[in-house]
């Protein structure tokens, strides 16, 4: 069952509201350190050399808008105590943005109903052919997770109260979503971002970006081209995500413009999510 939400912009604006963005992990596909690996990152002292697999969650202390849940989520779960999760965005459906999708279930015990998880048609095919036992379940028990999917439309939608506007990117020949939340873009598993997306996050005071490493790659930005797409967009601040073992933390920062850093596991600041007021926008679900 995918439903497909769409936000339609009426008579009045947009209010604010304060949530805290906090980056619960900034690493690639295998994390740092890398199994079996003794380069210097990889056994380096520096906690900020510790990458757990990309997410990030918006949250305050009556939501929690989790943004991809990877292979490391119960992990990143403990470790910042997240009490809620009242939705999931995913990016795309690659094993490290989906792997945790199982952990959902003790929320579903805590608060005590089905989470919604939102994505592109491709990347909800992708989580209920992984997690075919979900949807289609052979035999009661085992404490399988409820999870309602959400076909994200091409226009700004809400999700749990906040105003949403997807973000297309390329990932390779793989199209992913980004997502901007107000003052605040999250793309990551970038190599190409389409002139009129750059468009839609003009404007931003935060922006976290995935820069992989120096050398070249076919799906990921490298640090180079994520410095450029920075001063395109222009934000007052960049961080760069989905970070491999080749990028010290603090030897790739002495090298970075100002106001562009390498993101860390833990790092919170501040967004101004703008949130859907009953006056000024209206919901409409189709059932797709």
């Amino acid at each position: 069952h995918l439903a497909s939400l769409t936000l339609a912009e009426e008579t009045e604006g947009m209010a604010a509201r304060t949530l805290t963005a906090t980056v619960l992990g900034s690493g690639t596909s295998s994390g740092v350190p890398v199994i079996g690996c003794e380069c210097p990152v990889c056994t380096s002292s520096d906690p900020r050399d510790n990458r757990l697999r990309t997410s990030v969650l918006l949250h305050d202390g009556d939501i929690g808008v989790l943004v991809d849940c990877g292979p490391d989520f119960r992990q990143q779960a403990l470790i910042h105590r997240i009490a809620r999760i009242d939705a999931i965005l995913l990016t795309h459906a690659h094993s490290d943005h989906i792997s945790g999708l199982d952990e959902v279930r003790g929320y579903n015990w805590q608060q005590g109903h089905a989470i919604p998880v939102y994505g592109s048609e491709e990347t909800l095919d992708g989580v209920s052919r992984r997690f075919d036992y979900i949807f289609e379940p052979r035999q009661m028990g085992g404490g399988l997770p409820q999870l309602d999917l959400e076909l994200i439309p091409e226009e700004p939608f809400s999700v749990a109260g906040l105003r949403v506007v997807p973000l297309p990117v390329w990932h390779g020949e793989l199209p992913v979503l980004g997502f901007r939340f107000g003052d605040f873009a999250y793309v990551t598993d970038a190599s190409r971002i389409p002139e009129e997306t750059v468009e839609k996050m003009q404007g931003v005071r935060f922006l976290i970006l995935n820069a992989l490493r120096h050398r070249p790659h076919p799906t990921h930005l490298t640090v180079a081209q994520a410095v450029e797409m920075v001063r395109r967009i222009g934000p007052e601040q960049a961080w760069f995500t989905h970070i491999t073992h080749d990028l010290g933390h603090e030897a790739t920062n002495r090298e970075l413009p100002e106001g562009m850093e390498l993101a860390w596991d833990g790092l919170s600041f501040p967004v101004e999510a703008e949130i859907c007021r009953a006056s000024g926008f209206r919901v409409q679900a189709s059932e797709g």
